[in-house]
Protein backbone atom coordinates (compact mmCIF):
# COMPACT_ATOMS: atom_id res chain seq x y z
CA UNK A 1 0.00 0.00 0.00
CA UNK A 2 1.24 3.36 -0.92
CA UNK A 3 0.61 6.48 0.53
CA UNK A 4 -0.27 9.46 -0.95
CA UNK A 5 -0.73 12.80 -0.18
CA UNK A 6 -1.59 15.93 -1.94
CA UNK A 7 -0.38 19.64 -2.02
CA UNK A 8 -4.11 22.22 -1.38
CA UNK A 9 -4.50 24.26 -5.06
CA UNK A 10 -3.87 27.89 -3.48
CA UNK A 11 -6.51 30.14 -2.09
CA UNK A 12 -6.67 33.19 -4.71
CA UNK A 13 -7.79 35.20 -1.29
CA UNK A 14 -4.40 35.09 -0.10
CA UNK A 15 -3.60 37.12 4.06
CA UNK A 16 -2.23 40.21 3.48
CA UNK A 17 1.16 41.65 4.09
CA UNK A 18 2.24 43.80 6.54
CA UNK A 19 3.09 44.41 10.01
CA UNK A 20 1.01 42.99 12.17
CA UNK A 21 0.02 44.95 15.38
CA UNK A 22 1.12 43.72 19.88
CA UNK A 23 -1.33 40.63 19.82
CA UNK A 24 -3.58 40.53 22.33
CA UNK A 25 -2.75 37.27 24.37
CA UNK A 26 -5.74 34.80 26.91
CA UNK A 27 -5.15 31.87 28.31
CA UNK A 28 -6.62 29.73 25.38
CA UNK A 29 -6.36 32.11 22.92
CA UNK A 30 -4.31 35.17 20.91
CA UNK A 31 -5.73 37.91 18.32
CA UNK A 32 -3.59 39.71 16.47
CA UNK A 33 -4.08 42.34 13.42
CA UNK A 34 -2.85 42.09 10.15
CA UNK A 35 -3.18 45.02 7.74
CA UNK A 36 -6.79 45.01 9.14
CA UNK A 37 -7.50 41.83 8.73
CA UNK A 38 -8.26 40.10 12.47
CA UNK A 39 -6.52 36.76 13.28
CA UNK A 40 -7.79 34.56 16.23
CA UNK A 41 -5.66 31.35 17.00
CA UNK A 42 -6.87 29.33 20.12
CA UNK A 43 -4.67 26.71 21.92
CA UNK A 44 -7.91 25.28 24.21
CA UNK A 45 -11.45 26.02 24.62
CA UNK A 46 -12.75 28.11 26.74
CA UNK A 47 -15.64 26.50 28.29
CA UNK A 48 -14.41 24.90 31.30
CA UNK A 49 -16.47 22.44 33.37
CA UNK A 50 -20.26 23.04 33.64
CA UNK A 51 -19.96 25.95 31.53
CA UNK A 52 -20.35 23.97 28.36
CA UNK A 53 -23.13 23.89 26.08
CA UNK A 54 -25.18 21.00 25.88
CA UNK A 55 -28.03 19.45 24.13
CA UNK A 56 -31.11 18.10 26.05
CA UNK A 57 -31.90 14.34 24.85
CA UNK A 58 -35.56 14.57 24.07
CA UNK A 59 -37.01 16.16 20.90
CA UNK A 60 -39.56 19.27 21.88
CA UNK A 61 -40.77 18.96 18.61
CA UNK A 62 -40.83 15.83 16.54
CA UNK A 63 -42.81 16.08 12.97
CA UNK A 64 -42.35 12.65 11.32
CA UNK A 65 -42.98 10.37 8.96
CA UNK A 66 -43.79 7.70 10.63
CA UNK A 67 -46.50 9.76 12.41
CA UNK A 68 -48.42 11.59 9.07
CA UNK A 69 -48.97 9.11 5.85
CA UNK A 70 -48.85 12.03 3.81
CA UNK A 71 -45.20 12.54 4.46
CA UNK A 72 -42.61 11.36 2.56
CA UNK A 73 -38.81 12.36 1.66
CA UNK A 74 -38.90 15.35 4.17
CA UNK A 75 -36.14 17.77 4.67
CA UNK A 76 -35.32 21.22 4.50
CA UNK A 77 -36.60 22.70 7.72
CA UNK A 78 -36.44 26.23 8.94
CA UNK A 79 -38.03 27.53 12.18
CA UNK A 80 -38.98 31.43 12.05
CA UNK A 81 -39.07 34.59 14.84
CA UNK A 82 -42.31 33.86 15.24
CA UNK A 83 -42.51 30.11 15.49
CA UNK A 84 -43.59 28.54 12.35
CA UNK A 85 -41.87 25.00 11.22
CA UNK A 86 -41.68 25.34 7.28
CA UNK A 87 -39.87 21.57 5.39
CA UNK A 88 -40.24 20.48 2.42
CA UNK A 89 -42.87 17.38 1.61
CA UNK A 90 -41.39 15.49 -1.14
CA UNK A 91 -44.32 13.36 -2.45
CA UNK A 92 -46.62 16.60 -3.19
CA UNK A 93 -43.79 18.60 -3.35
CA UNK A 94 -45.05 21.34 -1.13
CA UNK A 95 -43.61 23.38 1.39
CA UNK A 96 -45.71 22.43 4.17
CA UNK A 97 -46.04 25.19 7.73
CA UNK A 98 -46.54 24.29 11.70
CA UNK A 99 -47.24 26.05 14.37
CA UNK A 100 -45.12 25.71 17.16
CA UNK A 101 -46.37 22.87 18.57
CA UNK A 102 -46.14 20.83 15.39
CA UNK A 103 -49.68 21.69 14.54
CA UNK A 104 -49.89 21.73 10.50
CA UNK A 105 -51.21 25.40 9.53
CA UNK A 106 -51.09 25.55 5.82
CA UNK A 107 -49.18 23.65 2.82
CA UNK A 108 -48.46 25.19 -1.04
CA UNK A 109 -47.33 24.21 -4.12
CA UNK A 110 -47.34 21.12 -6.22
CA UNK A 111 -44.84 18.79 -8.39
CA UNK A 112 -44.31 20.60 -11.92
CA UNK A 113 -42.34 22.95 -13.50
CA UNK A 114 -45.21 25.86 -13.39
CA UNK A 115 -45.55 29.00 -11.02
CA UNK A 116 -45.99 27.86 -7.54
CA UNK A 117 -44.99 24.24 -8.69
CA UNK A 118 -41.32 22.59 -7.52
CA UNK A 119 -39.26 19.91 -8.43
CA UNK A 120 -36.05 18.29 -7.44
CA UNK A 121 -35.92 20.47 -4.24
CA UNK A 122 -32.99 22.05 -2.58
CA UNK A 123 -33.40 24.45 -0.29
CA UNK A 124 -35.71 27.13 1.64
CA UNK A 125 -34.50 30.92 2.97
CA UNK A 126 -36.06 33.73 4.02
CA UNK A 127 -35.56 36.56 1.81
CA UNK A 128 -35.91 40.50 1.66
CA UNK A 129 -38.76 41.53 3.36
CA UNK A 130 -41.33 38.38 4.97
CA UNK A 131 -41.14 36.21 1.75
CA UNK A 132 -39.43 33.12 1.26
CA UNK A 133 -36.79 31.87 -1.39
CA UNK A 134 -37.65 28.45 -2.80
CA UNK A 135 -35.21 26.83 -5.01
CA UNK A 136 -35.61 23.48 -7.30
CA UNK A 137 -31.99 21.74 -8.34
CA UNK A 138 -33.42 21.78 -11.49
CA UNK A 139 -33.48 23.70 -13.31
CA UNK A 140 -31.71 25.47 -10.92
CA UNK A 141 -35.03 27.56 -10.64
CA UNK A 142 -36.10 30.04 -7.86
CA UNK A 143 -39.40 30.83 -6.56
CA UNK A 144 -40.36 33.84 -4.48
CA UNK A 145 -42.98 33.16 -2.25
CA UNK A 146 -45.21 36.08 -0.24
CA UNK A 147 -46.83 35.97 2.84
CA UNK A 148 -49.28 33.05 3.01
CA UNK A 149 -47.99 31.08 0.46
CA UNK A 150 -48.57 33.58 -2.73
CA UNK A 151 -46.41 33.14 -5.66
CA UNK A 152 -44.45 36.05 -6.21
CA UNK A 153 -42.30 35.23 -9.30
CA UNK A 154 -40.02 32.61 -10.61
CA UNK A 155 -36.13 33.13 -11.84
CA UNK A 156 -33.28 30.89 -12.98
CA UNK A 157 -30.06 31.34 -10.61
CA UNK A 158 -27.57 32.59 -13.56
CA UNK A 159 -23.97 31.60 -13.55
CA UNK A 160 -20.85 33.08 -15.53
CA UNK A 161 -17.89 32.12 -17.18
CA UNK A 162 -16.18 30.81 -14.39
CA UNK A 163 -19.42 29.14 -12.84
CA UNK A 164 -21.45 27.58 -15.36
CA UNK A 165 -23.32 25.82 -13.12
CA UNK A 166 -23.64 27.76 -9.69
CA UNK A 167 -25.70 26.18 -7.26
CA UNK A 168 -26.63 28.17 -4.15
CA UNK A 169 -25.81 27.65 -0.63
CA UNK A 170 -26.90 30.68 1.48
CA UNK A 171 -28.45 33.60 1.11
CA UNK A 172 -26.94 36.86 3.06
CA UNK A 173 -29.01 39.41 5.19
CA UNK A 174 -29.87 41.80 2.85
CA UNK A 175 -31.04 39.05 0.14
CA UNK A 176 -27.57 38.71 -1.47
CA UNK A 177 -27.15 35.35 -3.15
CA UNK A 178 -24.34 33.30 -2.21
CA UNK A 179 -23.15 30.42 -4.96
CA UNK A 180 -20.61 28.22 -5.00
CA UNK A 181 -19.84 25.76 -8.37
CA UNK A 182 -16.88 23.47 -9.32
CA UNK A 183 -14.12 23.17 -12.12
CA UNK A 184 -13.42 19.46 -12.41
CA UNK A 185 -10.70 18.56 -14.02
CA UNK A 186 -10.99 18.10 -17.66
CA UNK A 187 -8.71 16.33 -20.74
CA UNK A 188 -6.81 14.40 -18.38
CA UNK A 189 -5.14 11.20 -19.80
CA UNK A 190 -3.26 9.41 -17.36
CA UNK A 191 -3.81 7.76 -14.18
CA UNK A 192 -2.86 10.06 -11.08
CA UNK A 193 -3.96 12.35 -8.23
CA UNK A 194 -6.13 15.89 -9.44
CA UNK A 195 -8.18 18.44 -7.25
CA UNK A 196 -11.23 20.44 -8.59
CA UNK A 197 -11.48 24.10 -8.27
CA UNK A 198 -14.36 25.38 -6.34
CA UNK A 199 -16.02 28.70 -6.90
CA UNK A 200 -17.48 31.40 -5.14
CA UNK A 201 -19.65 34.23 -6.00
CA UNK A 202 -22.22 36.58 -5.29
CA UNK A 203 -25.62 37.79 -7.05
CA UNK A 204 -27.81 40.33 -5.94
CA UNK A 205 -30.83 38.12 -7.40
CA UNK A 206 -31.83 35.06 -8.82
CA UNK A 207 -31.98 36.68 -12.23
CA UNK A 208 -28.67 38.78 -12.00
CA UNK A 209 -25.33 37.96 -13.03
CA UNK A 210 -22.80 37.02 -10.09
CA UNK A 211 -19.44 38.16 -9.53
CA UNK A 212 -16.48 35.71 -8.69
CA UNK A 213 -15.10 36.44 -5.40
CA UNK A 214 -12.73 33.86 -4.93
CA UNK A 215 -11.36 30.27 -5.98
CA UNK A 216 -10.46 27.33 -3.52
CA UNK A 217 -9.35 23.96 -3.36
CA UNK A 218 -12.36 21.81 -4.33
CA UNK A 219 -12.53 17.78 -4.35
CA UNK A 220 -9.42 15.48 -4.97
CA UNK A 221 -10.10 12.85 -7.61
CA UNK A 222 -7.80 9.29 -8.25
CA UNK A 223 -7.79 8.37 -11.56
CA UNK A 224 -7.19 4.93 -12.54
CA UNK A 225 -6.60 2.80 -15.89
CA UNK A 226 -9.90 -0.03 -15.58
CA UNK A 227 -10.15 -1.88 -18.78
CA UNK A 228 -8.26 0.68 -20.82
CA UNK A 229 -10.76 3.77 -19.49
CA UNK A 230 -9.79 6.25 -17.28
CA UNK A 231 -11.95 6.00 -14.31
CA UNK A 232 -12.20 8.50 -11.43
CA UNK A 233 -13.46 8.26 -7.83
CA UNK A 234 -13.36 10.48 -4.88
CA UNK A 235 -9.47 10.22 -2.91
CA UNK A 236 -10.32 8.66 -0.26
CA UNK A 237 -9.71 10.21 3.20
CA UNK A 238 -8.96 13.55 1.24
CA UNK A 239 -10.50 17.34 1.99
CA UNK A 240 -12.35 20.14 0.09
CA UNK A 241 -12.84 23.28 0.62
CA UNK A 242 -16.10 24.18 2.97
CA UNK A 243 -18.23 27.41 3.10
CA UNK A 244 -21.00 28.42 5.35
CA UNK A 245 -22.97 31.49 4.89
CA UNK A 246 -24.36 33.98 7.61
CA UNK A 247 -26.46 36.90 7.65
CA UNK A 248 -23.46 39.48 7.06
CA UNK A 249 -20.15 37.17 6.46
CA UNK A 250 -18.97 33.85 4.81
CA UNK A 251 -16.97 31.81 6.17
CA UNK A 252 -14.34 29.27 3.91
CA UNK A 253 -12.84 26.59 5.90
CA UNK A 254 -9.47 24.81 4.71
CA UNK A 255 -9.96 21.23 6.27
CA UNK A 256 -6.10 20.39 5.62
CA UNK A 257 -4.84 22.61 8.37
CA UNK A 258 -7.71 23.91 10.71
CA UNK A 259 -8.59 27.62 9.30
CA UNK A 260 -11.55 28.97 8.47
CA UNK A 261 -11.78 32.99 6.79
CA UNK A 262 -14.31 35.12 7.39
CA UNK A 263 -15.43 37.24 4.28
CA UNK A 264 -17.55 40.25 4.50
CA UNK A 265 -20.67 40.63 2.55
CA UNK A 266 -19.01 41.93 -0.38
CA UNK A 267 -16.16 38.91 -0.55
CA UNK A 268 -13.57 41.32 1.59
CA UNK A 269 -11.35 39.17 3.81
CA UNK A 270 -12.31 40.24 7.48
CA UNK A 271 -10.84 37.71 10.08
CA UNK A 272 -9.20 34.20 10.08
CA UNK A 273 -9.74 31.66 12.53
CA UNK A 274 -7.48 28.94 13.38
CA UNK A 275 -7.42 26.00 16.37
CA UNK A 276 -4.88 23.74 17.43
CA UNK A 277 -5.19 20.31 15.95
CA UNK A 278 -3.17 17.55 15.74
CA UNK A 279 -2.83 15.75 12.71
CA UNK A 280 -4.64 11.89 12.47
CA UNK A 281 -2.21 9.59 10.46
CA UNK A 282 -4.34 7.21 8.23
CA UNK A 283 -3.38 3.62 8.70
CA UNK A 284 -4.10 0.09 7.89
CA UNK A 285 -6.54 0.16 9.97
CA UNK A 286 -8.52 2.70 8.56
CA UNK A 287 -8.33 1.29 4.85
CA UNK A 288 -9.09 -2.40 6.34
CA UNK A 289 -12.44 -1.33 8.45
CA UNK A 290 -13.77 0.01 4.94
CA UNK A 291 -12.70 -2.62 3.20
CA UNK A 292 -14.63 -5.01 5.36
CA UNK A 293 -17.62 -2.51 5.41
CA UNK A 294 -17.49 -2.89 1.82
CA UNK A 295 -17.65 -6.55 1.50
CA UNK A 296 -20.36 -6.68 3.79
CA UNK A 297 -22.48 -4.95 0.71
CA UNK A 298 -21.78 -7.17 -1.98
CA UNK A 299 -22.41 -10.97 -2.59
CA UNK A 300 -20.24 -14.22 -4.61
CA UNK A 301 -17.11 -14.44 -4.63
CA UNK A 302 -16.01 -12.82 -7.63
CA UNK A 303 -17.86 -9.73 -6.56
CA UNK A 304 -15.28 -10.10 -3.16
CA UNK A 305 -12.13 -10.65 -5.31
CA UNK A 306 -12.89 -7.46 -7.17
CA UNK A 307 -13.66 -5.45 -3.85
CA UNK A 308 -10.15 -7.22 -2.17
CA UNK A 309 -8.22 -5.97 -5.29
CA UNK A 310 -9.69 -2.46 -5.34
CA UNK A 311 -8.82 -1.79 -1.70
CA UNK A 312 -4.99 -3.26 -2.43
CA UNK A 313 -4.49 -0.89 -5.17
CA UNK A 314 -6.62 2.38 -3.66
CA UNK A 315 -4.59 5.39 -2.91
CA UNK A 316 -5.51 7.65 -0.24
CA UNK A 317 -4.56 10.74 1.64
CA UNK A 318 -1.52 10.51 4.36
CA UNK A 319 -3.01 12.24 7.10
CA UNK A 320 -7.15 12.91 7.85
CA UNK A 321 -9.18 15.97 6.99
CA UNK A 322 -8.97 18.76 10.14
CA UNK A 323 -12.42 18.94 10.19
CA UNK A 324 -15.52 18.07 8.37
CA UNK A 325 -17.23 15.27 6.60
CA UNK A 326 -15.30 12.09 5.75
CA UNK A 327 -14.51 11.21 2.67
CA UNK A 328 -14.65 7.44 1.73
CA UNK A 329 -14.44 5.27 -0.80
CA UNK A 330 -18.65 6.64 -2.45
CA UNK A 331 -18.18 10.12 -1.07
CA UNK A 332 -18.43 12.05 2.03
CA UNK A 333 -21.13 10.81 4.07
CA UNK A 334 -23.60 12.73 6.34
CA UNK A 335 -24.68 17.20 6.50
CA UNK A 336 -22.97 19.83 6.56
CA UNK A 337 -19.46 20.83 7.63
CA UNK A 338 -20.14 23.89 9.06
CA UNK A 339 -22.94 25.67 10.29
CA UNK A 340 -23.41 29.12 11.81
CA UNK A 341 -26.47 29.75 14.41
CA UNK A 342 -28.90 32.73 14.77
CA UNK A 343 -26.65 34.57 16.94
CA UNK A 344 -23.31 34.25 14.69
CA UNK A 345 -21.28 31.76 16.44
CA UNK A 346 -19.60 29.12 14.09
CA UNK A 347 -20.50 25.14 14.83
CA UNK A 348 -17.78 23.11 13.03
CA UNK A 349 -18.47 19.41 12.59
CA UNK A 350 -15.60 17.11 13.80
CA UNK A 351 -13.97 14.35 11.89
CA UNK A 352 -13.95 10.73 12.71
CA UNK A 353 -11.85 7.82 11.87
CA UNK A 354 -14.01 4.83 10.25
CA UNK A 355 -16.10 2.99 12.35
CA UNK A 356 -15.68 5.78 15.87
CA UNK A 357 -18.89 7.84 14.25
CA UNK A 358 -19.48 10.42 17.12
CA UNK A 359 -21.60 13.58 16.45
CA UNK A 360 -19.92 16.40 17.74
CA UNK A 361 -19.20 19.87 17.13
CA UNK A 362 -16.62 22.54 17.82
CA UNK A 363 -18.06 26.11 18.20
CA UNK A 364 -16.51 29.35 17.70
CA UNK A 365 -17.60 32.76 18.90
CA UNK A 366 -18.73 35.38 16.73
CA UNK A 367 -15.35 36.94 17.52
CA UNK A 368 -13.61 33.53 16.28
CA UNK A 369 -12.60 32.01 19.96
CA UNK A 370 -12.79 28.62 20.32
CA UNK A 371 -15.76 27.99 22.71
CA UNK A 372 -15.89 24.37 23.13
CA UNK A 373 -17.03 21.40 22.08
CA UNK A 374 -21.39 20.18 22.14
CA UNK A 375 -22.35 16.97 20.93
CA UNK A 376 -25.81 16.20 19.11
CA UNK A 377 -28.29 13.31 19.04
CA UNK A 378 -27.02 10.37 16.82
CA UNK A 379 -28.11 10.41 13.73
CA UNK A 380 -29.14 14.13 13.73
CA UNK A 381 -28.33 16.43 10.60
CA UNK A 382 -28.76 20.23 11.53
CA UNK A 383 -29.77 22.47 9.61
CA UNK A 384 -30.70 25.13 12.09
CA UNK A 385 -29.27 26.27 15.24
CA UNK A 386 -30.74 28.95 17.62
CA UNK A 387 -30.51 30.55 20.39
CA UNK A 388 -31.26 27.57 22.54
CA UNK A 389 -32.40 24.80 19.97
CA UNK A 390 -31.02 23.10 17.29
CA UNK A 391 -33.22 21.60 14.59
CA UNK A 392 -32.70 18.80 12.18
CA UNK A 393 -33.47 15.66 10.45
CA UNK A 394 -32.85 12.61 11.88
CA UNK A 395 -34.25 9.23 10.51
CA UNK A 396 -34.88 6.59 12.59
CA UNK A 397 -33.83 2.69 12.48
CA UNK A 398 -37.48 1.92 9.97
CA UNK A 399 -36.06 4.55 7.20
CA UNK A 400 -38.38 6.81 8.38
CA UNK A 401 -37.51 10.44 8.23
CA UNK A 402 -38.10 13.26 11.47
CA UNK A 403 -37.80 16.48 11.84
CA UNK A 404 -36.53 17.30 15.22
CA UNK A 405 -36.42 20.49 17.76
CA UNK A 406 -33.78 19.95 20.71
CA UNK A 407 -33.17 21.93 23.51
CA UNK A 408 -29.84 23.78 23.69
CA UNK A 409 -28.83 25.04 27.44
CA UNK A 410 -25.88 27.20 27.68
CA UNK A 411 -25.05 27.30 31.56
Amino acid sequence: MRNWYLVPLPSVLLLLGGCARDPVVGRSFSVRDSAGVRIVESIAPLWVGDAAWYVEATATLDVSEAADETLSRIGAPKLFADGRLVLYNGGPCELRSYDADGRLVASFGRCGEGPGEFNAFRGVWPWRGDSLLVVDQLPNRTTVLGAGGAVGRTARVLGNSDLPLPFLMGVLGDGTLVLTGSHDPAGRSTPGVEASVLVLALADGPDTSPRTIGSFPGAVWEYTDVGGQLRRGQLAFSSSTQFAAAADRIFVGFPDRYEIRALGPRGDLQQIIRRTFKPVDVVQSDVDWLMERRLGEVEGEQSQRLVRQAFRDMRHAQVMPAFGLPVWPGGAEGGPAMLVDDVGNLWVFEHYRPGQYVNRWSVFSAEGAWLGQVTLPEKLVPSQIGPDFVLGRWEDDVGFRHVRRYKLTKP
